[in-house]
């Protein structure tokens, strides 16, 4: 799925972060995004209740919610040479306010977390606040039991959001961007 078009400092950033071993990407893109963005409802931000960003709308506006910053590190990831297999943006809730959360996993020797809320790179195991439900890539959609994943399906177009947004990725304009009410 190709993320086009792309912001100049996330090309730079897919630049410096290719060649690279994957545990350096992951800090890289971690860093880049929770040091640049800022949080911000879909509301504030978007002027709706749930909106997914891509990675250039999410420079564009400088703030976006927890899918947004999971969505951009997952695709700026898997364009710096990081393979689909080993990511998933993964809901869940965290577990002492019950509320609903997206993160990114990165799949190797233990599952590890890049997560807006916090800039160090933390493994499933060390994040007791985190319980993940869902996982979810351009390969297939997940189910998690006892913290790991179950396949569910080969189909990630299942959830619409995910549909609408790779939709939306492909082939479009940089003023094209944005909810469909933004654009001319």
């Amino acid at each position: 799925m190709p993320d086009k078009p792309r912001h100049p400092a996330i090309e730079t950033l897919i630049g410096e972060a290719t060649g690279r071993p994957d545990a350096e990407k992951l800090e890289i893109v971690n860093q880049f995004f929770n040091a640049r963005i800022r949080y911000d409802t879909d509301l504030n931000v978007w002027g709706r209740s749930e909106y997914w960003a891509g990675p250039y709308e999410l420079m564009q506006r400088g703030a976006g919610d927890c899918e947004d910053f999971a969505i951009a590190k997952y695709l700026t990831l898997r364009d710096s040479g990081v393979d689909d297999s080993r990511l998933q943006i993964v809901y869940g809730r965290l577990a002492t306010s019950r509320e609903n959360h997206m993160i990114l996993a990165y799949f190797g020797a233990v599952i590890l977390i890049l997560d807006n809320i916090m800039d160090a790179i933390f493994s499933l195991q060390e994040r007791s606040d985190l319980v993940p439900v869902m996982g979810f890539n351009q390969s297939g959609l997940w189910i998690f039991r006892r913290g790991e994943p179950e396949l569910l399906t080969r189909n990630s177009n299942r959830l619409s959001r995910w549909r609408e947004l790779r939709e939306r990725l492909i082939g479009q304009e940089p003023r094209e961007m944005g909810p469909p009410s933004e654009r001319p």
